[in-house]
């Protein structure tokens, strides 16, 4: 929550002078030029336009612990059957539609879906907590410090608090983005934070102490609907376990609405940024780039088909997101410098420290998605990158001033590749932690000082203003 909430203070900053749609995009093109401005929104889109597929992957799972037939064990996990896939193929469809409308009936949907998403756990927990009070649990030891971070990266913990960005991204649509969007920012990870606290509290306490007799490391729960609907079960609440799988189906539902209009909006910025081709920068009567959403959908039923199970997928999608997120503490610092006399609704305080705590923070994120995702999430980053520069080559694309990129992200993936459980050097979690903050502070005044003389045009936005 903390290393959250520090990246979301950067980022009310700039979501603030940047108030316009596919922020993301543009934040890294407005201070680094055009090569910096195709990685980092090119790493944006990439995480945003997964995450609708797997939202509904989720929820199509979910839902098969009532209709078993929608899911299949393949032998490498649960995943979808060709019903299921049917069936998730429809909703992404259904949600297309939706964000079709515009943004105005797309949070129409999306109210009422938070109401059930913020009562239900919070219910959840107080019964929880309420019913099963084993205090006597919170000093059982036994965890691993391996699973902690696991459940960092692809566990779904980041993938969870990061959700504040979408608030940039949707920002062009918004009456008074600069002052709504900070203020999107931080109360939505408030309360997102908040609620995580109490279920992780409500299931801490509600595990019979028999079952952590060789402490929580060992501790072994089976359910089709989580750790949670385990324990509910486990302590006869059957209706409990019933409502939870519900929220389990309908939750993501609304993830995957807000992340298809988010992901359009990415690439219809890259695309009015000439950084992707002209057709996707096409907008319909409603304001929605239609274009883009249509290739969000379309790529997203492409990524059903090939049926990863959601745990896979999240670390992939955590990764690409967090390595976005990276250039927002360089980018902060650059426009200190480049715009300094630009006023700014909400200025972070103490920049000059936080930014590269941030940054480093950002930097150990990335690498606890593993080698597993960066090998895989890295490689599609760059390569596209690489073809960008073959075809747009010249003094054009500010090279100069985005080729910190390559140095910092072949780092992190080297350093995954080396460092770790089963990796060629098992270094102990504080060496790992204190060579990658060395890397990333090496980085950083690179990454600050390679930025342009004056903000790039191409990023089509004025400081300050609200227009998209």
């Amino acid at each position: 929550g903390a290393m959250a909430f520090l990246i979301a203070l950067v980022f009310a900053e700039l979501g603030a002078l940047v108030s316009s749609s596919g922020a993301l995009a543009q934040i890294p093109l407005l201070t680094h030029g055009r090569t910096a401005g195709f990685i980092g929104g090119w790493a944006a889109w990439l995480g945003y336009v997964a995450l609708p597929a797997i939202e509904v992957l989720a929820t199509v799972q979910y839902l098969g612990s009532s209709l078993p037939w929608l899911t299949r064990d393949g032998g490498a996990g649960l995943g979808l059957s060709p019903w299921g896939i049917g069936l998730a193929s429809l909703l992404l469809l259904f949600f297309g539609w939706i964000n079709l409308a515009g943004v105005a009936a797309l949070a129409r949907w999306i109210d009422g879906l938070t109401v059930w998403k913020l009562l239900v756990p919070l219910g959840v927990s107080l019964v929880l907590i309420l019913g099963s009070a084993h205090w006597g649990n919170l000093k059982v030891g036994g965890y691993q410090d391996r699973g902690i971070l696991d459940a960092l990266s692809t566990g779904g913990i980041l993938f969870s608090l990061l959700g504040f960005r979408t608030a940039m991204d949707l920002a062009g649509e918004a009456r008074r983005p600069q002052r709504d969007v900070p203020l999107a920012m931080g109360i939505g990870l408030a309360i997102s934070l908040l609620i995580y606290l109490m279920l992780q509290l409500a299931f801490l306490l509600a595990v019979p102490p028999p079952l952590l007799a060789q402490g929580w490391g060992r501790l072994q729960l089976t359910a089709h609907g989580g750790p949670l609907v385990a324990v509910a079960l486990g302590l006869g609440l059957s209706g409990l376990a019933t409502l939870l799988i519900t929220d389990a189906v309908v939750s993501p539902s609304a993830t995957a609405m807000a992340y298809m209009g988010t992901a359009a909006r990415v690439n219809w910025m890259l695309a009015r940024c000439r950084l992707l081709p002209a057709p996707f920068a096409h907008i319909n009567r409603a304001g929605v780039p239609s274009v883009a959403l249509a290739a969000t959908v379309l790529i997203g039923l492409v990524l059903l088909q090939g049926g990863p199970s959601w745990a896979k997928a999240v670390g992939f999608v955590t990764a690409a997101l967090v390595i976005s997120l990276a250039m927002g503490p360089i980018s902060l610092e650059a426009l200190r410098r480049q715009a300094p006399t630009v006023p700014r609704p909400y200025r972070l305080p103490a920049a000059n420290w936080l930014c590269p705590l941030a940054f480093v923070l950002a930097t150990w994120a990335i690498f606890w998605c593993g080698w597993g995702s960066l090998q895989l999430a890295v490689p599609l980053i760059l390569l596209p990158s690489l073809g960008y520069l073959l075809v747009c080559g010249g003094g054009g694309v500010e090279f100069r001033a985005g080729a910190w990129w390559f140095l910092y992200l072949g780092g992190i993936t080297f350093a995954s590749f080396l460092f770790g459980p089963g990796r060629p050097y098992e270094l102990d979690q504080g060496s790992q932690l204190f060579l990658l903050s060395v890397f990333a502070l090496l980085v950083f005044p690179l990454a600050v000082n390679s930025h342009l003389p004056q903000l790039s045009p191409h990023a089509l936005v004025e400081l300050g203003d609200q227009q998209p």
